[in-house]
């Protein structure tokens, strides 16, 4: 089980709300989150096979956090799963799963709230009503994974626009090379897509492919992710954006660590002069990170935007994992 509550610099206003103009950040305070959940392992007696299941709820505790679909003070479901371990590296999960793509995410995904936002432009982190087989043995990561046909899926995390989104599918395949006892090299390729129904009818579908490399050497990491993000319709041509982050922590003492993230999504023939845009438009961030104890941690994360127009966010938090 795990808890964490965080107090952050709001996002970018983009249209007058109350006393704030558009383009305006709250001086202090926002959104504040707590996630509980639990996870477990139970033995069938039966070969080496074994039950294996996840439940993890979010409330946005304060303010307004949509983030993940909260509604203020409502505790709403993320994971929610069961599935079999079979004991030769193979696991199998239905229920709301992660995604596989998760894996090439997790390449530059270290820190706690501003990391892993822009290597993911396609469909969540989380499929409702999916079905994912993978192998974790010898080295080698495999997944797969999709979500089933539902009409009644909504805000496709690409559009943001109501649209309908349908099924979802992907797969990722990674491999840790160990150099030496303190050093190691993970390649990591993924793809993903969603197929759905725009506000119009239109039938539209969204993937995203990527390659990563992650390179650990005793208390230091070094990684990136590259990739492309492209979305179709029936009547509309191919827009396409390019996905790159990097990011690098240093280990400084036992209990503190320091990292740097760049991230940048550029449009190839989306808007008038193909600048970055959008929330993770480009952006660095600089964060630390002190392990008060084997269980609780704080962390400070300061996010520099480079887009026009917005302004630079900040966060600090706890999380406490029982």
């Amino acid at each position: 089980m795990a808890g964490q509550k965080d107090n952050y610099k709001d996002t970018d206003k983009t249209v007058t709300e109350g006393n704030a103009k558009a383009g305006e950040a709250e001086n202090f305070g926002g959104d504040s989150r707590v996630r509980i959940g639990t996870k477990g392992k139970w033995a069938t007696g039966y070969n080496d096979v074994a039950l294996i299941g996840k439940l993890e709820w979010q409330v946005a505790s304060q303010g307004n956090d949509t983030s993940d679909g909260d509604n203020d003070g409502t505790f709403d479901a993320r994971y929610s799963w069961i599935g079999a371990d079979f004991g030769n590296g193979i696991q199998s999960m239905v229920g709301a799963i992660a995604s596989p793509y998760a894996q090439l995410t997790d390449t530059t995904d270290t820190y706690e709230n501003y990391s892993g936002g822009v290597e993911d432009q396609s469909t969540g982190d989380i499929w409702d009503d999916g079905v994912a087989v993978t192998y974790a043995a010898d080295g080698w990561d495999l997944r797969s994974a999709v979500a089933f046909s539902d009409e009644e899926k909504t805000n496709s995390d690409l559009s943001g626009d109501d649209a309908k989104t349908q099924t979802r599918y992907g797969v990722s395949a990674g491999y840790t090379f160990p150099i030496n006892e303190v050093s190691s090299l993970k390649p990591v390729l993924a793809y993903q897509a969603e197929e759905g129904k725009t506000t119009d009818g239109l039938d539209y579908t969204n993937s995203q492919y990527a390659a990563g490399l992650g390179y650990t050497y005793d208390a230091f990491y070094l990684a990136s992710t590259y990739g492309q993000a492209k979305y179709d319709t029936d009547t509309q041509d191919t827009d396409k954006d390019t996905v790159w982050s990097v990011v690098a922590s240093y280990k400084m003492l036992p209990e503190w660590t320091v990292l740097v993230n760049y991230g940048l999504v550029d449009p190839h023939n989306a808007g008038t002069n193909g600048d970055a845009s959008g929330s993770w438009g480009e952006y660095y961030v600089l964060a630390t990170q002190y392990d008060i104890t084997a269980k609780a941690k704080a962390f400070a994360e300061y996010k520099i935007n480079q887009v026009s127009g917005q302004d630079d966010n900040y966060i600090v938090g706890l999380q406490y994992t029982f």
